[in-house]
Formats: C-alpha cells, structure tokens, sequence
C-alpha cells in the first residue's frame, strides 16, 4: 500500500497523536465491532463514525473506560466525514448491515451509491480494502455493482476470516441460520481501470 502524504499523516496524527495506519468503520452502532477490531490490530488507529446520537454517546463512553487510546468515535453523517478526510490516506474501510430499506420507494436512502463509493475511493490509500456485510441478497447485488461500476474497486475473496463476521448481527444472523453476503474490495492503484471479474461471497452458518 503507498504510504499517505504529509499533510494527511498530520491530519491523522493531530487525531490520534501518532503514525499508524488508520482504518474506519461507518455505522458503529453499539460498538461491537469497533472494540474486538481494537483488540485484534492494536497497531491501528481506528475511527468509528455513527450517526445515531445516544449510540455514539454510549461508545464513546465504553471506549473511554476501556482506555483505548488508538480508538475514536464520531457522532456525524459519514459522507461528510469522508468528504473532510484528506485523500488517500485511510487503510481500511468497514460498513456493516446498513439499513437495506426494503420498501423500493425508500431505496434512494440507501447508502451505498455512486457518490458514497466515490468518497470511499477518494479516502483510501492504493491497496486499500473495503470490508462489506449485509443479510439482504438484493442488497449486495447493488452494493457489489455500484463499487464495481466505480472502477476504483477490484473484488477479492471475503476469506472464512473477514471481519464482518465479528459484528453484533453476524453472530446474530448466524445463530439464527440466516446467509450473510459478504464483501471484500481493494482500491486500484489511480489511474488503472479494474474489470468486473469477481463476486460477493455468501456464508451459511452451519
């Protein structure tokens, strides 16, 4: 992965107080996914963004007692988050079972779109990975097809240790039986043009 321009490490730095990678999850909720990732890359900084406000007050809180100093969290829309972080200078992004809006003349509120795949491309480093989950077969047929439209994305296998598996409702739709569609995506070096090649992986709990 290229390294990130000066002026972003120091945006980053004067967030975090030092170098490491960053990586950021749009959507917390109740944080489940933010603090085990905490656990597991304790060399990462890592920035959780929600936009409910009591949520984003409870996690703060939790990771305040907890002391995890490489941990932020962030009550804001995450578009303008995204919009605001200087680009190329973010190693990973988590969005996990955003609300799928199921009624069709709700699904313009949908998050996934060109213009939130555009921010996602701008804010990661070449290289850089995209982490998706979602319960919602329709769903992920347009979540995978907005980020390969993009041409910013090549699709990768999700791999038995994709992180999405880690959330609050992955353990809850997998205790329950239901099929998680999963996603995994690396941004293209600039200027290169990505084919369409590859697919979304569905996971069964057994």
């Amino acid at each position: 992965m290229s390294a990130a321009p000066a002026s972003g490490g120091a945006f980053w730095h004067a967030v975090f107080g030092n170098d490491a990678p960053v990586e950021i999850e749009v959507g917390s909720g109740d944080g489940t996914f933010l603090l085990d990732r905490a656990r597991a890359a304790s060399r990462r900084n890592l920035l959780g963004i929600e936009h409910a406000p009591r949520k984003a007050e409870r996690l703060a809180a939790r990771v305040a007692r907890l002391d995890l100093g490489h941990v932020r969290v962030l009550h804001a829309d995450a578009t303008c988050v995204l919009g605001l972080v200087p680009a190329a200078t973010v190693h990973a992004c988590h969005v996990y079972f955003p609300d799928p809006w199921p009624k069709r003349r709700h699904r313009r509120r949908r998050l996934f779109s060109p213009g939130f795949v555009h921010l996602l491309a701008r804010t990661l480093v070449d290289g850089g990975e995209l982490y998706v989950a979602t319960d919602v077969a329709d769903y992920i047929v347009t979540i995978e097809s907005v980020i390969l439209e993009s041409r910013r994305f090549a699709a990768l296998p999700p791999g038995e240790d994709h992180p999405g598996l880690e959330t609050a409702f992955a353990r809850k739709y997998r205790a329950e039986g239901r099929t998680l569609f999963l996603g995994r995506f690396a941004r293209v070096p600039r200027g290169d043009q990505p084919g369409r090649d590859a697919a979304a992986s569905k996971i069964r709990s057994s």
